[in-house]
């Protein structure tokens, strides 16, 4: 990386935090193990009132470190707030109960410094905690970041890109900024890049900010809306790529609908999720885990056959 100057080596890790003490040593730890050692972390408090995520943020050690405190203004605000008081050129986004592998900075950094086109690098990921196995986002290409978001928070992108889009919108109440902000990127006329490896882990928790949005039709219809007003531009600009992506979305949701009034253990799992939703979101991840070792003992066979 003779490219990268020694003023421009610090990597600044924004790390939004509400009462997410037991498992922030976790994430810590993540970046203390990293192979590129220029960095720096923020941790913004956003209103912490569990004592063990006030002593846990207290007695943290990290070579260099700043502590904000905010009053529960969200994850975007906070992120804002980290990412205005940070010193580095480079913004990484994590969690508190996330964890990143140990050359993840490193690799994307020589993606990122090896075209200035780039503007955001991340990797394929996977989840643990509450769900494990691989996180089946599509695979990153401009086309499916047009119908949807494949694109985490926890991505590499330049600081000075960030001022450029004004930061992560606050207007985003139920989620998906991170979406907006990756749109607002391909705005710029940069390019995503996706690492070819898992470097990234995702903690999957019973409730979270995430599985709230995902079960609430009208913050999903909402936003997507708001995104779409937001972006208007972008997606009408590439109308014909967007329309044939729905459509071949429209397809295969066709397709799936049909398999499911097929499946009898589908429709049970509907039902339930109508009336016990924790209950349905199990049993649902229970099929998908039953599907998951059936492509793999496929794949072995035909492996076997070859």
């Amino acid at each position: 990386m003779n490219n990268v100057t020694e003023n421009d080596r610090l990597v600044s890790i924004i790390i939004p935090c509400y009462n997410d003490g037991a498992t922030l040593d976790e994430a810590i730890a993540s970046v203390q193990h990293q192979t590129w050692k220029e960095t720096e972390i923020i941790i913004i408090d956003d209103g912490s009132d569990d004592p063990e995520t006030i002593q846990a943020i207290e007695t943290l050690q990290f070579p260099r470190k700043t502590v904000l405190h905010t009053s529960h203004i969200g994850p975007s605000a906070a992120r804002n707030r980290g990412i205005t008081a940070s010193n580095g050129s480079y913004i990484l986004p994590l969690d508190a109960d996330d964890i990143i592998e140990p050359t993840y900075i490193e690799k994307a950094l020589e993606i990122l410094n090896g075209n200035e086109k780039i503007g955001a690098v991340y990797c394929h990921a996977d989840l643990f905690g509450e769900a494990n196995g691989p996180w089946e986002l599509p695979d990153y290409s401009f086309e499916s970041e047009l119908l949807d978001n494949c694109v985490f928070v926890t991505a590499l992108f330049r600081k000075q890109d960030w001022e450029k889009i004004g930061g992560f919108s606050e207007d985003f109440h139920a989620g998906m900024e991170d979406y907006d902000f990756w749109l607002s990127m391909l705005e710029l006329g940069k390019e995503i890049y996706q690492l070819p490896e898992v470097l990234f882990h995702y903690r999957i928790k019973k409730k979270s900010r995430t599985t709230s949005f995902q079960d609430s039709y009208n913050d999903v219809q909402n936003t997507y809306v708001q995104l779409y007003q937001r972006h208007r531009k972008l997606f009408q600009e590439n109308m014909d790529i967007y329309c044939m992506q729905l459509r071949r979305n429209l397809i295969d949701q066709l397709a799936l609908n049909r398999k499911l009034h097929e499946d009898p253990l589908i429709q049970y799992i509907l039902d339930v999720r109508k009336y016990k939703p924790r209950l349905g979101r199990f049993l649902e991840r229970l099929f998908h885990f039953k599907n998951r070792i059936r492509r793999l003992i496929g794949r072995k066979q035909s492996e076997d056959e070859r």
